[in-house]
């Protein structure tokens, strides 16, 4: 079974929005801030994949309550930055939270995807080339045999 070309492009359009905005974040973030943004990432992937028909995760509460630590250390540090660092905006921390919430979206849906169809194209075309080597290995020891 393959998935259907559909699926494809809106994981590459969520990986391109992802990214796009993760870099036009930088012009309204400093480097650190986007950077700490971006290591919350764990607790929107937890929360996405309890939510995601095919996947409907479950952690345990002590994953949750670290995943919760993290984010209120964020926001700890983004507080404090935004009174000392000139390159601090709105926008940016908008941006980058649209972000991760695409890339959230994204690691969920590439294992929905996965779990569809479990052998990866990888695979297809390893046993495709040991296929084609077989009969061409069959093909040549025929053509040897052969008197003319």
């Amino acid at each position: 079974m393959v998935n259907p070309w559909k699926t494809y492009v809106k994981l590459s359009a969520v990986l391109m929005g992802s990214h796009d905005l993760t870099k036009g974040s930088l012009a309204f973030l400093n480097y650190p801030v986007q950077l700490m943004f971006k290591s919350t990432k764990v607790l929107l992937v937890m929360v996405m994949g309890a939510f995601i028909p095919g996947l409907r995760r479950k952690y345990p509460a002590h994953e949750y309550v670290s995943a919760i630590l993290l984010v209120l250390g964020l926001i700890l540090f983004t507080l404090a930055d935004a009174q000392t660092s000139p390159s601090f905006s709105v926008i940016g921390v908008i941006m980058v939270i649209a972000a991760l919430v695409m890339d959230s979206f994204l690691g969920n849906l590439q294992e929905v995807i996965f779990n569809m169809n479990p052998e990866t194209t990888q695979e297809k075309y390893s046993k495709h080339g040991i296929r084609v080597l077989r009969l061409d290995s069959e093909r040549q020891h025929h053509w040897r045999n052969m008197s003319f």
